[in-house]
């Protein structure tokens, strides 16, 4: 006697309660990034820079608005171990996440070295009309940036599918921007400004997109 397959009862894989909380958790910290791009964009460009009279968004630096001597820099100050805190967590998230998936790993940790390095970022900033503080804060920006590309070439090796893609396109914009922006500077002018905040808006869409696409997967998923 043959069985019919189709008749057979479907069971759905059921979470221990344990488990649910680690995933709600996991969650949580992924969500943490989504938070912290748009909180980088309504602190930057909409609070800091409304407070300094005369700003051009499309001409200046972003890091003006958090050098010291800037209006805005009292509010971006604490604003910038907000956003340590929520981009860190977003990389334990993501390392969270993808169990079994060696290259996806080191993208989590070199997302979690990004968010700490904001520290190094908060203690050499630039100084309006000090020509002195550009050398140690372009240190730091430069490590930070290569903790960047490195966790999103890494992200999109071991992220098969339109995530690749999608992280080498941004990828590609964020770096190609970045250095036009610094071949601009120290400006002001369109070029700088604009390209400036292509390149840092890239990589804000793609952190929140990862989050997004982590978010629907099971942590046990081997990609």
């Amino acid at each position: 006697m043959s069985i019919d397959k189709r008749r057979l009862p479907q069971f759905k894989r059921v979470t221990p309660p344990g488990g649910r909380r680690v995933d709600v958790l996991r969650k949580a910290l992924l969500a943490a990034g989504a938070l912290s791009s748009l909180l980088y964009v309504v602190a930057t460009d909409v609070v800091a820079a409304s407070m300094w009279d005369g700003y051009r968004r499309t001409e200046q630096m972003v890091s003006e608005l958090f050098a010291v001597g800037s209006p805005g820099r009292d509010v971006l100050l604490p604003f910038t171990w907000l956003y340590t805190a929520l981009f860190t967590a977003f990389g334990v998230g993501v390392w969270n996440s993808v169990r079994g998936n060696r290259a996806l790993r080191i993208g989590g940790g070199l997302l979690i070295g990004y968010g700490l390095w904001n520290i190094m970022g908060a203690l050499y900033p630039l100084t309006l009309g000090d020509d002195a503080s550009i050398p140690m804060h372009i240190v730091a920006t430069n490590i930070q940036l290569a903790l960047m590309v490195a966790a999103m070439c890494f992200v999109a090796a071991g992220y098969p599918g339109r995530m690749r893609a999608y992280s080498i396109v941004s990828l590609v914009v964020s770096a190609v921007m970045g250095v036009v922006a610094f071949m601009a500077a120290p400006g002001p002018n369109l070029v700088l400004g604009i390209s400036e905040r292509i390149s840092i808006g890239a990589f804000l869409l793609w952190v929140a997109i990862l989050a997004a696409a982590l978010w629907k997967r099971p942590a046990a998923d081997p990609y």
